[in-house]
């Protein structure tokens, strides 16, 4: 949680925090700590028990002071333009950062983040200490993913908040497909081809009008197509009756924040083996969500799932790690300002949950040549147990 930044600070003896980003859209760090949406990003300045600093074009300002934190400025108040005419562009920058660390009294020890390009952050780490600073590098989890994962109670209402958008996308979806008819095995929408490339300019829209955006797409795909975890080939196909079709969405809403969403439909009777793979998810999604508590270790959920899949007769990569059959991939990863953060429920995973960690339970199922099934849900560890961010239903006919 952010409150918890200044004692991991001190754990790790970081005297300053650097963090900057082109944009807060493009750095989850920067628009974790400012809380702001700032199109040309900034610089955040925190010394160790003190208010942060953010420094942001004048053009931004508005927008910046918007955001948690009290001290905004801007790089005309630290001469930025004079600095880059005389020095150039790069090294002119660099110079505003270093006086701006000067001026604090911040200490020595200082730690550079933000999702930016590494030449030029190597470039300022050099720079900031021939100026006497020693800027330290961390090893994954750094102390901002540390600090980034425990969720405090604004993050939680984002997340469900677009996670209420997104199951009201779905809920759309289902009702195309509860409106469809099949006709000699092939799935028909008013009286036309339903195609995934249709349901796609379908979700497109509702995303668009929900104020969703899709920052890495989403998946929709029917059939075989859907026996790859993450088919991302968007191939145009006309749904068959009784085959799969696997829609996983992880949409950002206004302040950056995600959800993630998988469900598996089919129009008319399943297939046999679709039915069964559904109810084994289905039931596997029960048995990992029920084991999440506080204190357990990460891995644990993910074992328990694999276990249940092993006595149901479904193959798992804890057997096989290479295996394309069965069981697949891990069994959930954290959600915040990413779809893909601390924690992670997968084998190895030693660290533990922690109360606050919003994480996805996503078992399922593929068999190449026909098809998957996946089921995903975000959860929130609570004191002793789990919840569901947003409940939805699950059901695979229509």
């Amino acid at each position: 949680m952010l409150s918890e930044l200044d004692g991991l600070m001190e754990k790790y003896g970081v005297d300053a925090l650097v963090v900057y980003g082109d944009s807060t859209s493009t750095s989850p760090e920067l628009a974790y700590l400012v809380r702001a949406n700032i199109p040309r990003g900034g610089v955040y300045f925190k010394k160790r028990g003190e208010q942060p600093l953010l420094v942001v074009s004048s053009l931004d300002l508005s927008l910046a002071k918007k955001g948690i934190v009290s001290d905004v400025r801007t790089y005309t108040d630290y001469n930025l333009s004079m600095l880059q005419r005389r020095f150039g562009p790069g090294r002119g920058w660099a110079e505003m950062v270093a006086e701006i660390l000067s001026r604090s009294g911040s200490g020595r020890v200082v730690v550079i983040g933000g999702r930016v390009d590494a030449m030029t952050a190597v470039y300022l780490a050099s720079f900031l200490r021939r100026r006497g600073f020693k800027t330290i590098g961390m090893a994954k989890p750094s102390l901002l993913e540390y600090c980034r994962r425990r969720k405090d109670e604004w993050e939680v209402e984002q997340i469900r908040q677009v996670g209420l958008k997104t199951v009201e996308v779905a809920s759309r979806l289902e009702k195309i497909l509860e409106e469809s008819s099949t006709r000699n095995g092939l799935v028909y929408h008013d009286g036309r081809a339903l195609t995934t490339d249709t349901l796609r300019r379908m979700v497109g829209s509702w995303c668009g009008e929900l104020g969703l955006t899709l920052p890495e797409g989403y998946i929709l795909a029917a059939g075989p197509t859907s026996a790859g975890p993450h088919a991302s080939e968007e191939v145009d196909k006309q749904l068959k009756e009784g085959e799969p079709l696997l829609f996983d969405i992880f949409p950002a809403g206004g302040t950056g924040y995600r959800y993630d969403f998988t469900r598996t439909y089919c129009v008319g009777r399943p297939k046999p083996v679709l039915a069964r793979m559904f109810r084994d998810v289905l039931d596997a999604q029960s048995e990992g969500f029920n084991s999440l508590r506080p204190g357990i270790r990460c891995e644990t959920p993910f074992l328990q799932v694999c276990r249940f899949f092993r006595r149901r007769g479904w193959p798992t990569v804890l057997e096989n790690p290479r295996t394309e059959r069965g069981f697949v991939h891990g069994l959930g990863h954290g959600v915040g300002l990413t779809i893909g953060e601390e924690p992670y429920l997968t084998r190895y995973a030693r660290n533990t949950l922690l109360q606050g960690d919003v994480v996805t339970v996503e078992p399922g199922l593929y068999l190449p040549g026909f098809g998957g099934v996946r089921i995903e849900d975000c959860a929130i560890i609570g004191d002793d147990k789990a919840s569901y961010v947003v409940e939805y239903r699950k059901v695979l006919e229509f």
